[in-house]
This record gives structure tokens, sequence and C-alpha cells, in this order.
């Protein structure tokens, strides 16, 4: 049954859920007395079913709430595409040859492309006619490398949810784009680092990668993209001047990260029947499921409790 609950019940059932959400408690729990999935995590094959099944259950409530309401259907369909944009990364990786962990995110009946393909053995003319009249077609308008077929996916899956606002009235509209740009200044800011310090790329060409991002938007990230930026140069200086090096960039991620989660987790009560309390549970939501898969791999490779507990992101 379609369109079942008015825009009040929805906001309630997401305040239940988002009360549900865990804890630094929780995950202490989770990683200290192993319980639950992580006694199952022992080999690299069993790691992946352990995530697959992990990430079904973290979604279930989404996938239900997906038809439960007229004017968030497109938002839930478009934050449930970012998952299945990894799917159509995997078969495009076993297209061109490149190394690739066949884990499946399962977004139940909403899901465009069946896991069959991954079984299948595609080329890229393939794919292209598979992601024809999708959210993703666009993406072979350039395929000069694979790398940047995976920008495009990218791209495509951002663009996808900024547009998912166009059914709200215009007060919400506003609010969410708003939303959302800061959530690409973030995103941007943790790319650029990840960029420059694990790939070498020069400052030009992360400078010409994020600005065609940014350029896909009514409105520039800049804005935040400053505020954020000042934020981070903050941290540092006073990084520097209390340890002996400067923070890597790992340690700037987790921080930009908590910055974020932050905010994200002030602006779910700013008003109750706005589009924050949604969108933000959203956000708070694909934050926890990173958070259970980082926990997954750390288990996997022998880290030590407190390795993992201090990198987890959540409310303090």
């Amino acid at each position: 049954m379609k369109y079942y609950a008015d825009d009040v019940n929805l906001h309630a059932r997401i305040y239940a859920m988002k009360s549900r959400l865990l804890t630094l408690r929780d995950y202490t729990s989770i990683v200290r007395e192993k319980q639950g999935f992580c006694r199952e995590v022992c080999d690299f094959q069993n790691t992946v079913e352990v995530k697959e099944t992990v990430f079904k259950e973290q979604i279930r409530d989404v996938v239900k709430l997906a038809g439960a309401t007229r004017i968030y259907t497109r938002l839930f369909l478009a934050f449930l595409r970012r998952f299945e944009a990894l799917n159509v990364k995997l078969i495009l990786s076993r297209a061109f040859n490149r190394p690739v962990l066949e884990q499946w995110y399962d977004i139940g009946p909403h899901a465009l492309f069946d896991r069959g393909l991954i079984k299948e053995k595609l080329t890229a003319d393939d794919i292209r006619t598979i992601l024809a009249n999708t959210y993703l077609e666009e993406i072979f308008d350039d395929i000069s490398s694979y790398e940047r077929l995976e920008i495009r996916i990218d791209v495509c899956t951002a663009r996808n949810l900024y547009d998912s606002s166009d059914s709200f009235h215009p007060e919400a509209k506003k609010d969410f784009q708003d939303l959302i740009l800061k959530t690409v200044a973030v995103t941007g800011l943790i790319r650029q680092w990840r960029l420059k310090e694990s790939y070498r790329w020069s400052d030009e060409k992360i400078r010409d990668h994020l600005e065609m991002i940014h350029g896909l938007f009514d409105s520039s990230p800049g804005r935040h993209s400053k505020m954020v930026e000042e934020i981070l140069n903050n941290r540092i200086a006073q990084a520097r001047k209390s340890a002996a090096k400067a923070p890597e960039a790992a340690d700037i991620e987790y921080y930009l990260e908590q910055y974020f989660y932050n905010w994200i987790s002030s602006v779910f009560h700013k008003n109750f029947h706005s589009i924050y309390c949604v969108a933000a549970y959203l956000w708070l939501l694909n934050c926890q499921i990173k958070n259970l898969f980082r926990i997954v791999d750390a288990l996997r490779f022998g880290l030590p409790p407190e390795k993992i507990i201090e990198r987890i992101v959540c409310e303090v």
C-alpha cells in the first residue's frame, strides 16, 4: 500500500527511529564484547557476507518508508540510490578488469539492477545499455577512463539527491538544498585531502575536479566550503601546537566526519515539521552504516578495541 502516512505521522516515526540509533556505549559493547555480527567476522568471504547482512538490516526501515508518503518518496529513493550506485561501480570494475569486492547493496523492491549482473561478463557497452533511461545514464557522456566513470557515478547520485527536493514546497526545498550544499562542502574537503595525500594529485587537478562537481548545483557550495576550511585550519593549527607532528590525512577525515555529524545532529531537532528531521536522520543512518562497516573491517584485521572505538563517528 502506497502513501499511507501523512507528514506528521512520518516525522513521528523518524523521531522514533532516530532514538534507536547506536550510541558510543552501544558501539563500545559491540567491539569489546563482540556481540551479534562481530562473532561472525573471521575471514575475507565471511566479511563480505556480514557487511551485506548489516546493510540490509540497517536500511530495512528506509526501504519500507520509501512508499509511505508521496512528498518524500523521491528523497528516500535518492538516498537508497546512493548505495545502489556502488553496485554499478562493482559491475563496472569487473568490466574494466579491476580488483573488486563482490559486495552487493540490497535495496529491496526499489532496486533497478539485479544482483545476477555480477555473474555476467559485461562490457562497457553492455553496461551503457543497462543504464539507459536511469539516473546513471549520463555517466557515459565521457568514458575516457574507468576513473572518470567512477567520478561521474558520484556526481550523478549527488545530483539525483539534490533534485529530489523538487517535490517540496519552496521553503523546504531551499532548506534541503542548502543542507546538500553543506554536505558537498564537507565531502569535497575530505576528497581534496584524500586526492592530495593518497593519490598525489596536483592542486590544479584537484581544483578542476571540485569545480566540476560544484558546477552541477544551482548554487555554489563555496560559502559553506570557506566556512568548513576555516574551521579545519583552526583545528590543524591547534593540533600543531599541542602535538609533535601535524595531523595525518586520516585524522583530518575523522575530524571532518565528526564535525559534520555534530552539525547534522543539531539540525535534526530544528523543527519537527520541517525537512530537517527527515534529511538529518538519513545522514545519521548513513554514518552508522559506515561505522559498522569500519568495525567489521577492523575486527577482521585484528585491531585492538580502543583503536576501533576512537575512530567511531557518533554523538558524544
